[in-house]
């Protein structure tokens, strides 16, 4: 869905693969990639923001919604990406309604617990299967569907062999990134998982604070491993941890 990857565990020896632009009609454009390694994954971020840029000229570029399939080639020792495709816009700030919070913005003690909850429902709705409940909190810039977001449960749930829980660990607040569609306020989570089965996670949840106690799935890039994938290819922690790295 989103901008956040975990890294391989060796370098890839494959060069970077070709990136194709086309216009989406009444939507901008899309950017896509047939297959990539994993630590390719920043250079083609680098190289898809410049295509983006030349393409909108003397506007802005605003980064829509975002896709890929991966799959960990355990021969290889790397994390694939397939079918990557990064949605784009073009916008003139001076009509853009979205503004930024002040570089000094800290989020109360209230606004963090409300955000908090927020997350924690969306976490019970992905354990749950809730399709329906889950895309009406993500961004609608993401253009989510139902079937979409049975997969993401689907996965959350393949490797559980028992009861357990989702909880959200808050990593941070985060003012007008970089990288986001939006300027604003933003709140990084972590998933913890109790579930029997299941051996870690990687990635989170960026979640963007549309008003006070108004807030946004902007971006969701959870990955699950389980005991069985430890058991079979002997992986180590610092193996895990490595698979976990941007």
């Amino acid at each position: 869905m989103s901008a956040m990857i975990f890294a391989v565990l060796m370098a890839s020896a494959q060069p970077l693969p070709a990136i194709k632009v086309e216009p989406v009609p009444g939507k901008g454009y899309a950017a896509t990639v047939v297959a990539i390694d994993a630590d390719q994954y920043a250079s083609i971020i680098e190289r898809v923001k410049v295509l983006a840029a030349q393409r909108c000229g003397s506007k802005k570029v605003r980064f829509g919604r975002f896709q890929f399939d991966n799959q960990v080639d355990v021969k290889r020792g790397v994390t694939v990406i397939k079918d990557y495709r990064q949605a784009f816009s073009c916008y003139d700030p001076a009509t853009d309604p979205y503004k930024p919070v002040p570089a000094d913005w800290k989020a109360s003690a209230t606004e963090t617990a409300a955000a908090t909850r927020f997350v924690q429902r969306f976490l019970d709705n992905l354990d749950e299967g809730n399709s329906a409940a889950l895309v009406r909190m993500m961004d609608p810039a993401l253009e989510t569907t139902a079937t979409e977001m049975k997969r993401f449960s689907d996965e959350a749930k393949m490797h559980q062999t028992g009861t357990g829980e989702f909880t959200p660990r808050l990593d941070g607040w985060l003012n007008n990134p970089e990288d986001a569609s939006y300027p604003g306020a933003y709140a990084y989570f972590a998933v913890l998982s109790s579930h029997p089965g299941l051996v870690g996670t990687c990635g989170g949840l960026l979640v963007y604070r549309v008003r006070e106690g108004e807030y946004q799935i902007a971006q969701y890039d959870v990955r699950y491993f389980s005991q069985d994938l430890v058991d079979k290819s002997g992986m180590t922690d610092e193996q895990l941890n490595r698979l976990c790295e941007r």
